[in-house]
């Protein structure tokens, strides 16, 4: 199977791929909601885990045809987003660091940007989040379009907030041993 090519979400459903996938957004979701007794730099070590599982993983999650074309009620509320967003920088010891914005442009002189590992984690979260309440509902459309959207969202959203996040942290943990 490879990833360009689309399947039906009842195939996709049934491979080891979707489910150490679904596993991990769950388990990531869990880890960014759930209070645990971890230092900053603990929870760091933690999250760069989580955040290369889910990677590894949603690389390989295949493209699924849509049959329904539907939106289902996925959204997460702005005040609860805020509280998890203070949560999380609670649990990190920075926010803000440099990112490169097109590395393999060498012709040209690097433009630098700020990243932030608040906004990178929480981003993650709510593009999963919002795809798990729609994959929870009971109905094959619902996780057709599920599956869709963890992949999209991944593809065009959170893979580079991912690759940054994890940058960053390593970074931070090498210099922080």
């Amino acid at each position: 199977m490879t990833p360009s090519t689309e399947i039906s979400a009842d195939e996709v459903l049934k491979t080891d791929v979707f489910s150490n996938f679904l596993n991990a957004a769950k388990a990531f979701c869990t880890f960014i909601e759930t209070e645990g007794s971890f230092t900053e730099i603990e929870f760091l070590r933690v999250t760069q885990i989580h955040l290369a599982t889910l990677y590894f993983h949603a690389r390989q999650i295949p493209s699924v045809h849509l049959r329904v074309d539907k939106d289902f009620e996925s959204d997460i509320d702005d005040k609860q987003m805020k509280l998890l967003l203070k949560f999380i920088g609670e649990r990190v010891p920075f926010s803000y660091y440099w990112v490169v914005l097109n590395p393999v442009d060498i012709k040209n002189v690097a433009e630098i940007g700020t990243g932030d590992l608040i906004d990178d984690l929480g981003d993650i979260y709510r593009d999963l989040r919002r795809a798990l309440i729609i994959f929870e509902t009971d109905d094959i459309a619902a996780k057709e379009n599920a599956i869709w959207k963890f992949k999209f969202d991944f593809d065009f959203h959170w893979n580079q907030h991912c690759i940054d996040a994890l940058s960053a942290i390593q970074h931070y943990l090498a210099e922080n041993r």
